[in-house]
Protein backbone atom coordinates (compact mmCIF):
# COMPACT_ATOMS: atom_id res chain seq x y z
CA UNK A 1 0.00 0.00 0.00
CA UNK A 2 1.22 3.46 -0.67
CA UNK A 3 0.00 5.82 2.36
CA UNK A 4 -0.14 8.73 0.08
CA UNK A 5 -2.85 7.34 -2.03
CA UNK A 6 -4.78 5.19 0.56
CA UNK A 7 -6.39 7.91 2.67
CA UNK A 8 -9.14 9.65 0.09
CA UNK A 9 -12.26 9.28 2.15
CA UNK A 10 -14.31 11.95 3.94
CA UNK A 11 -15.17 10.67 7.56
CA UNK A 12 -11.66 11.98 9.43
CA UNK A 13 -12.17 9.60 11.64
CA UNK A 14 -12.31 6.64 9.39
CA UNK A 15 -9.12 8.12 7.62
CA UNK A 16 -7.39 8.18 10.62
CA UNK A 17 -8.44 4.46 11.44
CA UNK A 18 -7.16 3.27 8.02
CA UNK A 19 -4.04 5.18 8.34
CA UNK A 20 -3.17 3.70 11.51
CA UNK A 21 -4.09 0.34 10.18
CA UNK A 22 -1.81 0.98 7.03
CA UNK A 23 1.13 1.79 9.80
CA UNK A 24 0.73 -1.40 12.17
CA UNK A 25 0.87 -3.45 8.44
CA UNK A 26 4.02 -1.75 6.96
CA UNK A 27 5.71 -1.92 10.67
CA UNK A 28 5.62 1.51 11.56
CA UNK A 29 5.86 4.76 9.73
CA UNK A 30 7.73 5.97 6.83
CA UNK A 31 9.64 9.03 7.27
CA UNK A 32 6.74 11.17 5.00
CA UNK A 33 4.21 9.77 7.87
CA UNK A 34 6.12 10.90 10.61
CA UNK A 35 4.02 14.42 10.32
CA UNK A 36 0.36 13.10 9.37
CA UNK A 37 1.22 10.07 12.82
CA UNK A 38 2.64 12.78 15.36
CA UNK A 39 -0.70 15.03 14.08
CA UNK A 40 -3.34 12.80 15.27
CA UNK A 41 -1.76 11.52 18.52
CA UNK A 42 -1.52 15.58 19.12
CA UNK A 43 -5.14 16.18 18.05
CA UNK A 44 -6.27 13.03 20.58
CA UNK A 45 -8.50 14.04 23.14
CA UNK A 46 -8.56 11.98 26.76
CA UNK A 47 -11.57 9.52 25.58
CA UNK A 48 -9.72 8.75 22.76
CA UNK A 49 -6.51 7.60 23.80
CA UNK A 50 -7.67 4.11 24.84
CA UNK A 51 -9.25 3.55 21.77
CA UNK A 52 -6.28 4.56 19.91
CA UNK A 53 -4.13 2.80 21.98
CA UNK A 54 -6.39 -0.57 20.99
CA UNK A 55 -5.55 0.05 17.27
CA UNK A 56 -1.79 0.09 17.63
CA UNK A 57 -1.96 -2.45 20.37
CA UNK A 58 0.64 -4.90 18.02
CA UNK A 59 3.43 -2.46 18.78
CA UNK A 60 3.10 -1.92 22.53
CA UNK A 61 5.13 -4.46 23.78
CA UNK A 62 8.90 -4.76 24.52
CA UNK A 63 9.23 -5.63 21.48
CA UNK A 64 9.21 -1.34 20.46
CA UNK A 65 10.76 1.50 21.86
CA UNK A 66 7.26 3.18 22.31
CA UNK A 67 6.24 -0.65 24.18
CA UNK A 68 8.80 -0.55 26.50
CA UNK A 69 8.05 2.95 28.00
CA UNK A 70 4.18 1.47 27.65
CA UNK A 71 4.78 -2.12 29.65
CA UNK A 72 7.58 -0.75 32.09
CA UNK A 73 9.32 -4.17 32.70
CA UNK A 74 10.70 -2.20 35.56
CA UNK A 75 7.62 -0.69 37.20
CA UNK A 76 8.90 3.27 35.78
CA UNK A 77 8.60 4.41 32.02
CA UNK A 78 12.32 6.00 31.19
CA UNK A 79 13.97 2.90 32.32
CA UNK A 80 17.70 2.37 32.44
CA UNK A 81 17.50 -0.27 29.38
CA UNK A 82 15.36 2.12 27.56
CA UNK A 83 17.99 5.34 28.38
CA UNK A 84 20.39 3.34 27.43
CA UNK A 85 18.92 2.19 24.27
CA UNK A 86 18.19 6.08 23.05
CA UNK A 87 21.93 6.49 23.93
CA UNK A 88 23.18 3.68 21.33
CA UNK A 89 20.30 5.09 18.67
CA UNK A 90 19.46 0.73 19.56
CA UNK A 91 16.99 -0.04 16.66
CA UNK A 92 15.11 -3.54 16.49
CA UNK A 93 15.94 -5.18 13.46
CA UNK A 94 12.39 -7.05 13.30
CA UNK A 95 10.37 -5.71 10.43
CA UNK A 96 7.87 -5.39 12.62
CA UNK A 97 8.98 -2.70 14.80
CA UNK A 98 12.30 -1.81 13.06
CA UNK A 99 10.24 1.24 11.46
CA UNK A 100 8.28 2.40 14.86
CA UNK A 101 11.99 2.01 16.42
CA UNK A 102 13.62 4.73 13.86
CA UNK A 103 10.31 7.14 14.37
CA UNK A 104 11.01 7.16 18.44
CA UNK A 105 14.93 7.40 17.81
CA UNK A 106 14.20 10.47 15.35
CA UNK A 107 12.18 12.18 17.82
CA UNK A 108 13.28 15.39 19.35
CA UNK A 109 13.07 14.13 22.84
CA UNK A 110 15.20 11.19 22.01
CA UNK A 111 17.72 13.55 20.28
CA UNK A 112 17.16 16.00 23.35
CA UNK A 113 18.12 13.06 25.62
CA UNK A 114 21.48 12.16 23.46
CA UNK A 115 22.28 16.08 23.26
CA UNK A 116 22.06 16.14 27.27
CA UNK A 117 24.85 12.59 27.60
CA UNK A 118 26.81 14.56 25.25
CA UNK A 119 26.70 17.87 28.10
CA UNK A 120 27.18 15.66 30.82
CA UNK A 121 30.53 14.01 28.81
CA UNK A 122 31.69 17.94 27.88
CA UNK A 123 31.28 19.02 31.52
CA UNK A 124 33.17 16.15 32.95
CA UNK A 125 36.16 16.85 30.37
CA UNK A 126 36.40 20.65 31.44
CA UNK A 127 35.85 19.38 35.12
CA UNK A 128 38.99 17.23 34.73
CA UNK A 129 41.29 19.66 32.98
CA UNK A 130 40.99 22.34 35.39
CA UNK A 131 40.72 20.57 39.22
CA UNK A 132 42.93 17.20 40.05
CA UNK A 133 41.04 14.15 41.58
CA UNK A 134 37.44 15.65 41.24
CA UNK A 135 34.92 13.99 42.43
CA UNK A 136 31.47 13.55 41.23
CA UNK A 137 28.01 12.51 42.76
CA UNK A 138 25.38 11.50 40.07
CA UNK A 139 21.38 11.31 41.49
CA UNK A 140 19.52 8.90 39.89
CA UNK A 141 22.48 6.73 37.78
CA UNK A 142 20.23 4.68 35.75
CA UNK A 143 22.33 2.85 33.06
CA UNK A 144 25.66 5.21 34.13
CA UNK A 145 26.63 4.43 30.06
CA UNK A 146 27.59 8.18 29.99
CA UNK A 147 29.61 7.65 32.35
CA UNK A 148 31.04 4.76 30.84
CA UNK A 149 31.76 7.04 27.36
CA UNK A 150 33.07 9.58 29.43
CA UNK A 151 35.89 7.40 31.01
CA UNK A 152 36.28 5.52 27.95
CA UNK A 153 37.99 8.76 26.72
CA UNK A 154 39.74 9.79 29.32
CA UNK A 155 43.00 10.44 28.95
CA UNK A 156 45.37 8.31 31.17
CA UNK A 157 46.55 10.19 34.55
CA UNK A 158 43.04 11.74 34.92
CA UNK A 159 41.88 11.49 38.46
CA UNK A 160 38.19 11.32 38.87
CA UNK A 161 35.77 9.57 41.26
CA UNK A 162 31.92 8.94 40.17
CA UNK A 163 29.14 8.61 42.81
CA UNK A 164 26.36 6.89 41.74
CA UNK A 165 22.85 6.78 43.20
CA UNK A 166 19.94 4.52 42.10
CA UNK A 167 17.04 3.21 43.84
CA UNK A 168 16.39 0.28 41.30
CA UNK A 169 19.28 -2.63 41.82
CA UNK A 170 18.65 -3.51 38.29
CA UNK A 171 19.79 -0.38 37.35
CA UNK A 172 22.99 -0.52 39.96
CA UNK A 173 23.61 -3.84 38.56
CA UNK A 174 23.26 -2.79 34.82
CA UNK A 175 25.93 0.04 35.49
CA UNK A 176 28.22 -2.15 37.72
CA UNK A 177 28.55 -4.77 34.49
CA UNK A 178 29.00 -1.80 32.13
CA UNK A 179 31.38 0.26 33.84
CA UNK A 180 33.28 -3.10 35.43
CA UNK A 181 36.61 -1.92 33.76
CA UNK A 182 36.50 1.48 35.90
CA UNK A 183 35.62 -0.33 39.29
CA UNK A 184 38.13 1.36 41.48
CA UNK A 185 36.90 5.18 40.20
CA UNK A 186 33.50 4.48 41.06
CA UNK A 187 30.92 3.47 43.88
CA UNK A 188 27.14 2.73 43.53
CA UNK A 189 24.87 3.11 45.82
CA UNK A 190 20.91 1.72 46.05
CA UNK A 191 19.21 4.52 47.67
CA UNK A 192 16.17 6.86 46.37
CA UNK A 193 18.01 10.49 46.25
CA UNK A 194 15.55 11.80 49.17
CA UNK A 195 17.44 9.39 51.61
CA UNK A 196 20.71 9.41 50.64
CA UNK A 197 23.38 11.55 53.43
CA UNK A 198 26.90 11.57 51.89
CA UNK A 199 30.04 12.77 54.26
CA UNK A 200 31.53 13.74 51.37
CA UNK A 201 31.81 17.16 49.24
CA UNK A 202 31.94 17.23 45.25
CA UNK A 203 32.91 19.15 43.00
CA UNK A 204 29.94 18.50 40.89
CA UNK A 205 26.77 17.19 41.41
CA UNK A 206 24.69 16.04 37.92
CA UNK A 207 21.50 15.11 37.54
CA UNK A 208 19.53 14.35 34.73
CA UNK A 209 15.88 12.17 33.97
CA UNK A 210 15.46 12.49 38.06
CA UNK A 211 14.23 15.80 38.69
CA UNK A 212 11.54 15.40 35.65
CA UNK A 213 9.46 13.42 37.78
CA UNK A 214 9.17 15.67 40.97
CA UNK A 215 7.03 17.85 42.47
CA UNK A 216 8.32 21.36 42.68
CA UNK A 217 8.75 20.87 46.52
CA UNK A 218 10.84 17.81 45.99
CA UNK A 219 12.58 19.84 43.47
CA UNK A 220 13.51 22.80 46.24
CA UNK A 221 13.90 20.09 48.67
CA UNK A 222 16.87 18.70 46.86
CA UNK A 223 18.69 21.33 45.93
CA UNK A 224 18.59 22.08 49.95
CA UNK A 225 19.71 18.94 50.70
CA UNK A 226 22.79 18.49 48.14
CA UNK A 227 23.76 22.27 48.03
CA UNK A 228 26.05 21.42 51.74
CA UNK A 229 27.91 18.68 49.49
CA UNK A 230 29.36 20.48 47.21
CA UNK A 231 33.22 21.96 47.17
CA UNK A 232 33.33 25.41 47.52
CA UNK A 233 33.58 26.08 44.04
CA UNK A 234 31.76 23.24 43.44
CA UNK A 235 28.19 23.22 40.91
CA UNK A 236 25.01 21.29 41.22
CA UNK A 237 23.85 20.80 37.75
CA UNK A 238 20.13 19.60 37.04
CA UNK A 239 18.43 18.18 33.64
CA UNK A 240 14.75 18.97 33.10
CA UNK A 241 12.57 19.14 30.09
CA UNK A 242 11.41 22.22 29.31
CA UNK A 243 7.60 22.82 28.39
CA UNK A 244 8.89 23.53 24.82
CA UNK A 245 9.27 19.94 24.28
CA UNK A 246 7.80 18.71 20.95
CA UNK A 247 7.23 14.96 21.66
CA UNK A 248 5.28 15.82 25.27
CA UNK A 249 2.45 14.29 23.70
CA UNK A 250 3.46 11.16 21.53
CA UNK A 251 5.54 10.21 25.36
CA UNK A 252 2.09 10.26 26.86
CA UNK A 253 -0.32 8.76 24.49
CA UNK A 254 2.27 6.07 23.10
CA UNK A 255 4.18 5.21 26.17
CA UNK A 256 2.42 6.39 29.07
CA UNK A 257 5.22 8.51 29.97
CA UNK A 258 4.74 11.74 31.85
CA UNK A 259 7.31 14.74 33.14
CA UNK A 260 6.81 17.42 34.86
CA UNK A 261 8.36 19.71 32.19
CA UNK A 262 9.26 22.92 33.39
CA UNK A 263 10.44 26.57 31.84
CA UNK A 264 13.66 28.88 32.36
CA UNK A 265 11.29 31.01 34.82
CA UNK A 266 10.11 27.88 36.70
CA UNK A 267 13.85 26.64 37.32
CA UNK A 268 15.06 30.20 38.50
CA UNK A 269 11.76 30.25 41.06
CA UNK A 270 12.45 26.85 42.17
CA UNK A 271 16.26 28.14 43.26
CA UNK A 272 15.00 31.10 44.97
CA UNK A 273 12.49 28.78 47.06
CA UNK A 274 15.38 27.12 47.94
CA UNK A 275 17.17 30.05 49.36
CA UNK A 276 20.37 29.91 46.42
CA UNK A 277 21.11 33.67 45.71
CA UNK A 278 19.88 34.40 42.33
CA UNK A 279 23.45 35.46 41.32
CA UNK A 280 24.74 32.25 41.73
CA UNK A 281 22.32 30.74 39.44
CA UNK A 282 21.93 29.74 35.62
CA UNK A 283 20.37 27.97 32.82
CA UNK A 284 21.99 26.74 29.88
CA UNK A 285 20.44 24.27 27.28
CA UNK A 286 21.27 21.86 25.00
CA UNK A 287 21.43 22.43 21.23
CA UNK A 288 17.84 22.02 20.87
CA UNK A 289 16.82 24.08 23.75
CA UNK A 290 14.55 21.00 25.11
CA UNK A 291 16.83 19.69 27.95
CA UNK A 292 17.23 22.96 30.55
CA UNK A 293 20.16 22.65 32.78
CA UNK A 294 19.92 24.34 36.31
CA UNK A 295 23.12 25.36 36.93
CA UNK A 296 23.75 25.88 41.00
CA UNK A 297 27.27 27.07 42.37
CA UNK A 298 28.55 27.13 45.95
CA UNK A 299 30.22 29.92 45.81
Amino acid sequence: MNSKTLFLKNDPEENNSEFLKYLVENGGPELQDYDKFTSIVNSLNHDEVDDFRVKIKTILNVNTLIGHGFVKPYGYPGDFTLIDKIYRFDINQDSQYKKWDLFFQNQPGANAVRNRKEFFIEYCKNLVRRKENAKVLILGSGPASDVYEFLTDLPGGNNINIDLIDFDQSAIDFSMKKNEKFEGQISYNKINALRFNSYKLYDLIWSAGLFDYFKDKHFTFLIRKYIICLTCDGEMVISNFSTKNPTKRLMEVLSDWYLNLRTESDLFRIASDANIDKELVSIEKETLGINLFLKIRKN
